[in-house]
C-alpha cells in the first residue's frame, strides 16, 4: 500500500492508499478531477491526511450532513468554501466525487 500523495495529480483511482493516522482512502476518477480544478494546492488532501478533528476551527475531516456520507474534508482560507464528501466502504474512506459548497 501507498501513502497518501499530496499532489492530485499523483493519485490513481481506486487505488487504496493510507495516511499516517492510519486511515485507508480512495478516489474515484471523478473526484480526482474534482481536487485538480479546486485544490491546486492540495489543502483537501492535508485534511484527509491529518484525520478526523472536532469541527470549529480545525482543518481535517469532519462529519458529512449528505445522505449516505460519513465524513468530508474541511480546509480553511483560500478553497475553503469547498467540501469532499466520502463514504466508508469495507473499512477504506472513498471519495465518489461529491463536492459541496458551504
Amino acid at each position: 500500500m501507498e501513502a497518501l500523495p499530496d499532489n492530485w495529480a499523483d493519485i490513481q483511482p481506486d487505488i487504496v492508499y493510507f495516511c499516517t493516522t492510519g486511515l485507508l482512502v480512495s478516489f474515484a476518477e471523478s473526484q480526482i478531477k474534482l481536487g485538480l480544478k479546486y485544490d491546486r494546492k492540495g489543502k483537501h488532501l492535508k485534511a484527509i491526511e491529518k484525520g478526523q478533528v472536532s469541527p470549529r476551527g480545525n482543518i481535517g475531516l469532519v462529519a458529512s450532513q449528505e445522505s449516505g456520507y460519513n465524513l468530508k474534508s474541511k480546509v480553511l482560507g483560500k478553497g475553503g468554501d469547498r467540501r469532499f464528501h466520502a463514504k466508508f466502504i469495507d473499512g477504506v474512506l472513498h471519495f465518489p466525487g461529491l463536492v459541496t459548497e458551504h
